[in-house]
């Protein structure tokens, strides 16, 4: 048997035995695409920003909806997410995801006015939410605890390639031939995947929750939050990646250019690295993770050191920040992504396999809590300084950026906090 709290005093999570040959690895591949394709959808608007406005007539306040709705969606159904996982499966629940991602790129084709679209990108997001958590799900029923999360990582860092799939292809669809052909195509190849999903994806030796004298859905929700590894996970997940997501969802650009001085032309090259920098990081905490199960909130708080280290640097030095240094920020907020992958492992080292989705759900929410008020912190501190959208300062910027020091702060007070009562918990 695979014990993934094999610590002492940890829970138990108990897997079914190892299975050799190429199953695992088949379920493995097709969720990794599942979820790349995912990021397509998810994405997909990334490289059409002129397109939509002109298409609906939208503003700069309407075109940031776009973006803010479908994450807010995403985040708020991460716990609603993890309990349809616990009680019905991946695969019944992995293929919703990819039917309902179909149903949001079919409506966006063929949506008339901004209200209409902005729905459609609210169901998508919908149907995001239950990708990810199914594959994480997917790798604890069929991997041995010391190699999910290298596995991980390494699903997380080829979806993302989907980003480059949407910018390139789908953008060159619409140029192409058009809007309603470019989505029609996306919300095809959902249906396709949702196909492969049903007929391909299996939980093994999996006993149904609904079954007699399971837990409610409540129990779960309840337990899950109970566990002090779970609530260490969440902070650990509300920490790390929120910098970088501020900076690759809107503020990086600006920031480089009107902020730092740099062109357009090198802030994209800084931004090239910024991606790059996730390529490398994602191993090297998997590896690190998989040896040193024990220091992983360790592992989390040097990231985050690290990003701020990085980010007062760049803040305080007068005038313009050299290309190096940019650099240097740019790399370390690039690990919080990976290093946010940590607290998955720590969630599944803590909780039962009947409650882990749960667990994983309560996690997942604390990343993208944290993304949606920094991104709105950002703004908020620029118009409380009466700045131009058109001609932001270096100084605006600089306070602006500032102001997400205070969530670091809230995350590691966090992190110390649920890290003491873990102990106390699994001495």
């Amino acid at each position: 048997m695979t014990d993934f709290g094999a610590a002492t005093g940890t829970v138990s999570t108990v897997a079914p035995q190892r299975v050799r040959g190429a199953l695992p690895w088949i379920v493995w591949v097709l969720g990794t695409l599942t979820y790349l394709v995912a990021i397509v959808g998810r994405s997909s608007l990334a490289g059409l920003g002129t397109d939509v406005a002109v298409r609906f007539d939208a503003g700069s306040a309407t075109l940031a909806l776009f973006a803010t709705l479908q994450l807010a969606v995403y985040g708020a159904l991460q716990v609603p997410a993890g309990l349809l996982l616990d009680r019905f499966g991946a695969r019944i629940v992995v293929t919703a995801g990819m039917l309902i991602m179909a149903g949001g790129s079919v409506w966006l084709a063929f949506a008339g006015d901004a209200t209409t679209a902005i729905a459609a990108r609210v169901l998508t997001g919908a149907g995001d939410a239950l990708i990810f958590p199914s594959i994480l799900r997917l790798l604890a029923l069929w991997f041995p605890a010391r190699r999910v999360p290298f596995l991980q990582q390494i699903t997380a860092q080829i979806g993302q390639l989907g980003q480059v799939l949407s910018v390139v292809v789908l953008t060159l669809l619409v140029h192409v031939a058009s809007w309603e052909f470019a989505f029609g195509v996306l919300a095809a190849t959902f249906v396709v995947f949702a196909l492969l999903d049903a007929a391909l994806i299996r939980e093994r030796d999996r006993r149904p929750a609904r079954s007699a004298g399971s837990p409610s859905q409540f129990a779960l929700l309840r337990d899950a939050v109970r566990e002090p590894g779970t609530r260490l996970a969440f902070w650990i997940h509300f920490v790390t990646p929120f910098a970088g997501t501020a900076f690759s969802l809107l503020w990086g650009i600006p920031f480089l250019t009107a902020g730092e001085g740099l062109s357009r032309e090198t802030a994209s090259v800084v931004f090239v690295v910024f991606v790059l920098g996730g390529v490398v990081f994602a191993p090297l905490m998997g590896l690190i993770s998989g040896a040193h199960p024990g220091g992983r909130a360790t592992i989390a708080v040097v990231s985050v050191l690290l990003q701020a280290a990085a980010l007062g640097a760049v803040l305080l030095i007068p005038g313009p920040a050299p290309l190096w240094l940019l650099v240097v920020w740019v790399l370390m907020i690039s690990s919080g992504a990976a290093a946010s992958m940590l607290a998955f492992d720590v969630a599944r080292r803590d909780n039962p396999l009947s409650r882990l989705s749960t667990a994983t759900g309560v996690v997942n929410m604390g990343g993208f809590i944290a993304a949606l008020v920094a991104v709105y912190l950002i703004g908020l501190v620029l118009d409380l300084q009466g700045a131009d959208p058109a001609a932001y300062t270096r100084v605006e910027l600089r306070w602006a950026m500032a102001s997400v020091c205070v969530l670091w702060l809230v995350g590691l007070v966090g992190i110390a906090v649920e890290s003491r009562r873990r102990r106390r918990a699994h001495p």
